[in-house]
């Protein structure tokens, strides 16, 4: 059986930690963590193992670690992110190298506080209307993520003109009646999310 690997959001501070976070650090086989921030977020549930990640320098561990992610067998590891695993983590490269060697490797994300969700809050910045996330590089976005998509269609279609490729929509997530669609329906509800790739 192959190994199950987590990739665990845990916030910027202890106390940003969800039910879900603490409860895979329990129980999984061993913890990882990107260095000391991370290890003292985690260290009162559990003492976990320290892998340094020097930035600019880090292509060989991420590559030497997936390497051995990919021997184990029958085992949950958990990778802890600061903040959340799907913005500029070092689990995104972590899971693209362990890809390589096991195309079929196990891989489930634990979303956590991002720094995004975290800079909005201290600063009372409430979204209602369209909002712009981005590194300095605005024209080189590779995502786009789309709220309460009642014509995903027609977003769809908006999209592909400014060079986006792949489509995701999410309908209800963890609701009755909860849907994933990669092809896009006409209609859809206002609980709807769209992720769309180049």
């Amino acid at each position: 059986m192959i190994s199950l690997l987590y990739g665990v959001g845990i916030g910027l501070t202890r106390e940003h930690l969800t039910l879900e976070a603490t409860r895979v650090i329990e129980k999984v086989d061993e913890v990882i963590v990107p260095g000391k921030m991370a290890y003292d977020i985690v260290k009162d549930i559990r003492e976990p193992r320290v892998v340094e990640f020097p930035m600019g320098g880090s292509e060989e561990i991420v590559k030497n670690l997936a390497k051995e992610i990919a021997s184990r067998a029958n085992e949950e590891i958990a990778f802890c992110c600061i903040g959340d695993p799907v913005f500029y983590s070092t689990f995104h490269h972590l899971v693209e190298e362990l890809k390589k060697i096991k195309p079929n490797a196990e891989i489930r994300i634990i979303p956590g506080i991002s720094s995004i969700s975290a800079a909005l809050a201290l600063t009372e910045t409430f979204i209602s209307n369209s909002a712009m996330i981005s590194t300095p590089n605005f024209d080189e976005a590779e995502v786009a993520v789309i709220l309460k998509v009642k014509n995903p269609r027609e977003a769809e279609r908006k999209l592909r003109d400014m060079g986006f490729r792949e489509f995701f929509l999410l309908e209800r997530m963890f609701m009755d009646g909860e849907a994933f669609y990669d092809k896009m329906p006409e209609k859809s509800s206002y609980f709807s999310v769209l992720v769309a790739r180049r």
